[in-house]
């Protein structure tokens, strides 16, 4: 038979393999396309639901932590508010026995004092102050003054506790303290008792308790309250939904066009009949925070698919969650399987219709074929086999395919080749031997049984046994190791971990070391133990980390704020003076940037100062630093840059010193200064009235006075009284001069002492204006009373007087004969208007500006040439501000004069 060319024959298969490649390429294109749909779907799909959990996680985290910052914040917080409760009632009541004590007795000064304090409130009017005797009588309780007089001490709460006699007990050891007890309400009917907290502390010099409390339940409503509030504003309903709700199916906060906070949603069921709440509650309950899939109603027969991450505030039995709407991602993945399917349909059916015909002519040539390479192949393997078993050529013959030669001849080549790398093999085993014989590492092989094949000189210097002694031997644990030591070792003798890890060593001789040791399995019967010696290495280690505990002590003892930063700006460290400063604990701070954990506008600043450091510059600065508006201190922040072995900037370190009381008494320096200088304004004024104002009136009563006596001696009666006639207006005039300024004298330095009480407006103004007509008349002036608005007011009735009568007094100085003045009354919002209005000479805008400055007033006579001081309006402004009110001048040069004084309603 001639040897037909196998080119010949390749042909025919490369058509064959080629027809069916194709067929099979395309298979395998729409198999793998589908799968690799499947799989980016998928992938798709769990990134956007990851995201889409991850942000709702960590949305229901952040609002977790603030509502545990608001729980954990609300006690510190209600009891610093009764702290200044107390300590303000606690400075009125002392205040005012300081100005009376030498000019009232003590039962008037009590009861000034229980008047005071029983007006004011705290906690939205719930708190009130109460004041007890050391004796346990009840000396103020406003909610119930009926109460007053009564004897506390055998009262007791609920647990049997005798809360007022506690309280005493506790002033009596420490002049302050809180106290927790049950009370009941006083401003309602229920006589159930409620948790509540006081602070108390002793009132000197009276020796009582004084203490002002509040509910603990009412607090936490006003703390919910505040929280609802806060995180209504919070997140953004188009992106996703918050919802809180009680554990008995009232939602607090609900998301819905179709239900609203306040109603119970334990009953409803999405469209699969799942009710929805009561899966929610078992994940809150459960105490693993979890994710929840439903659909949820939002109207009539129509429900959206939602996505929710649920947790619990266990303290306030809160259900919390955060949800959002699946409706986009299932209308998505829905269109994205149709497109998919309908393409991929298409492709197999043209697929199918192309591979009919080539299939069937595949099948007639590869059973032509398929005959003469069984017999010529069949014959070269026999070949082969003989030849690799007697490890020579193959025997030359002749085959129906001429390329089967060629292939016999290459054999002969492959064999030669293996013979030759069998050679190289062996070599390499030498090379790796010495290799592990001379390495500065222990290596340690052994077989599955135990028997020790490798031993290098490392492991005789460290184990102390030489490689004859051990080598082809079971491995000698017992020599080496104790008991203990020895088990550990067995367990891990043929496990294939080859992470080094740091393992101490300590050998049965007594030495000890720490090496990192890593284990291979070379074969299926040789393992290798490397072992690097870090003895060394771990005890500098060692030194280092009691250099850093040292440090860190030393940088804690020190009483000033103290941080240090990386170059990128993120904290590194800081002792516990800085992060109590900043009201955070260390975990929230390291690692992150000022922009992370302050206000953009102080994030910014900060930042800017850093980089002056971080350019190689030390920097000093004074800045107001603070964790709100109410707490906040003045600190001298000093930066200055730390650098590496190679002189470049690493990171910076500041220490912030405490200025504030330092600027505080600068800046009480400053205000006395401006209080030395009013002072010696007053002062100059006083000797200006006393030199020139006082003096004159008595000069003419003396020279009035000489000449009187001079008419009687000589009988001359009708002189005489003419003589007093001129007399007594003089007088008079010195006695009004002299009383205005003994009480302005008083009032400024604050001798004068107020004394309120409740009156009528009318029944103060109509003494005042009944003494003043006759002075009107005398300067044919018209008074005019015009009471159209008569409340009740809380005044001094003498101040008040006093107020009326100078304004009504200076009115007939400066409105000429034939004139009119009008008194009146106005309700302005919270303040009654007492007003006297002139039609007298009038003030120009440069007059009314200084009329209440004493340094720049100006004093002028009247119509009739009365003398004036200007010390009447100032000594009316004096009292009309320590009843918390105000005046206001308004006027026209020649025309009209108005002069009202603002009172407040409430006082």
């Amino acid at each position: 038979m001639s040897s037909k060319s196998i080119g010949s024959i390749l042909k025919r298969l490369i058509l064959i393999i080629s027809i069916s490649i194709i067929t099979i390429l395309m298979t395998v294109i729409l198999i793998s396309e589908f799968y690799q749909f499947k799989k980016d779907f998928k992938s798709e799909k769990q990134l956007i639901e990851g995201e889409k959990k991850l942000f709702l996680k960590i949305a229901v985290q952040n609002i977790k932590s603030y509502l545990e910052y608001a729980n954990s914040t609300a006690d510190k917080k209600m009891k610093e508010k009764l702290k200044n409760a107390v300590y303000n009632a606690l400075n009125q009541a002392q205040t005012i026995y300081h100005l009376n004590k030498n000019s009232r007795t003590e039962a008037e000064i009590k009861e000034l004092v229980k008047n005071t304090l029983r007006e004011l409130r705290y906690f939205d009017g719930r708190g009130y102050i109460y004041l007890i005797d050391m004796d346990g009588k009840l000396l103020m309780y406003p909610h119930k003054s009926i109460s007053e007089g009564c004897n506390l001490l055998e009262i007791h709460d609920s647990t049997g506790k005798s809360m007022i006699k506690e309280q005493l007990e506790i002033i009596k050891n420490k002049d302050e303290a809180f106290h927790t007890y049950y009370w009941t309400k006083p401003w309602t009917n229920d006589t159930t008792f409620h948790h509540k907290t006081s602070f108390v502390k002793r009132l000197e010099p009276f020796g009582w308790l004084i203490g002002c409390g509040e509910y603990s339940d009412d607090h936490l409503i006003k703390t919910q309250q505040e929280a609802l509030d806060y995180l209504k504003n919070s997140y953004s309903p188009e992106d996703w939904n918050l919802f809180i709700n009680h554990y008995d199916g009232t939602s607090i906060i609900i998301n819905s066009n179709k239900y609203e906070a306040g109603v119970n949603i334990k009953d409803i069921s999405d469209d699969n009949g799942l009710k929805v709440f009561e899966e929610e509650l078992k994940i809150a309950q459960s105490g693993k925070p979890d994710y929840l899939n439903y659909s949820w109603p939002v109207s009539k027969n129509k429900y959206t698919p939602k996505l929710a991450y649920i947790d619990r505030f266990e303290k306030w039995d809160w259900m919390i969650g955060a949800s959002t709407s699946m409706q986009k991602v299932d209308s998505w993945e829905l269109q994205r399987n149709k497109t998919f399917y309908h393409i991929s349909w298409l492709r197999i059916l043209v697929i199918l219709l192309l591979s009919i015909p080539f299939v069937v002519f595949i099948f007639n040539q590869i059973r032509k074929t398929k005959g003469k390479l069984s017999e010529d192949f069949n014959l070269l393997f026999n070949q082969i086999e003989v030849a690799i078993s007697n490890k020579k050529s193959t025997s030359k013959r002749k085959y129906q395919i001429a390329e089967l030669s060629n292939i016999s001849a290459k054999i002969d080549q492959l064999l030669s080749k293996h013979l030759s790398n069998v050679k190289a093999l062996e070599e390499s085993e030498e090379k790796f031997r010495i290799l592990v014989e001379h390495a500065p590492l222990v290596i340690v092989g052994f077989d599955n049984q135990g028997i020790i094949r490798i031993w290098n000189k490392q492991c005789e210097k460290f184990f102390d046994l030489e490689q004859k002694t051990v080598l082809n031997k079971p491995a000698p644990l017992d020599i080496l190791f104790d008991n203990e030591a020895k088990e550990r070792v067995l367990k891990r003798m043929i496990t294939n971990d080859p992470e080094f890890k740091l393992v101490p060593i300590k050998l049965k001789n007594g030495k000890s070391a720490y090496q990192y040791w890593a284990s291979f399995k070379i074969s299926e019967n040789l393992n290798i133990w490397v072992g690097n010696d870090v003895t060394r290495l771990k005890e500098t280690e060692n030194e280092l980390l009691r250099s850093r505990n040292f440090l860190d002590t030393l940088l804690e003892s020190i009483p000033s704020p103290i941080f240090y930063k990386s170059i990128s700006g993120q904290y590194l460290g800081g002792n516990r003076a800085y992060f109590n400063l900043v009201g955070k604990e260390k975990e929230e701070i390291l690692g992150k940037g000022v922009h992370e954990l302050f206000p953009e506008r102080l994030a910014n600043f900060y930042y800017e100062k850093d980089q002056e450091v971080f350019g190689g510059k030390c920097s000093q600065y004074e800045f107001v630093f603070g964790t709100d508006e109410n707490h906040t201190r003045n600190y001298t922040f000093y930066k200055a840059p730390f650098k590496n072995s190679d002189g470049k900037v690493e990171g910076l370190i500041c220490v912030m010193l405490d200025i504030t009381d330092r600027i505080q008494i600068e800046e009480k320096l400053k205000a006395n200064q401006e209080k030395l200088k009013a002072l010696n304004a007053t002062k100059d004024k006083f000797f200006s009235i006393i030199a020139h104002d006082l003096i004159n009136p008595f000069n003419v009563m003396i020279n009035s006075g000489a000449i009187l006596a001079e008419c009687l001696r000589d009988k001359d009666l009708t002189e005489a009284e003419d003589m007093i006639d001129m007399l007594n207006p003089a007088i008079k005039n010195a006695y009004d001069l002299l009383v205005n300024l003994l009480e302005w004298a008083r009032s400024q330095t604050g001798r004068i002492k107020i004394l309120p009480k409740k009156v009528k407006i009318e029944e103060e103004l109509n003494p005042v204006v009944d003494l003043m007509t006759d002075l009107a008349k005398a300067k044919n002036i018209e008074l005019i009373k015009e009471i159209s608005y008569n409340p009740e007011i809380n005044v001094d009735t003498n101040m008040f007087e006093t107020i009326a009568r100078n304004l009504i007094s200076n009115a007939i100085k400066f409105t000429p004969e034939g004139g009119r003045i009008v008194v009146d009354t106005a309700h302005q919002g919270e303040y009654v208007q007492f007003s006297v209005k002139d039609n007298g000479i009038g003030m120009d805008k440069e007059m009314t500006e200084k009329l209440f400055q004493i340094d720049k007033s100006i004093t002028r006579n009247g119509t009739n040439e009365e003398p004036g001081t200007g010390l009447g309006l100032l000594l009316v402004n004096d009292f009309v501000q320590m009843h918390n009110g105000k005046i206001t001048v308004d006027s026209q040069v020649g025309e009209w004069t108005n002069i009202s004084v603002w009172l407040p309603l409430k006082n």
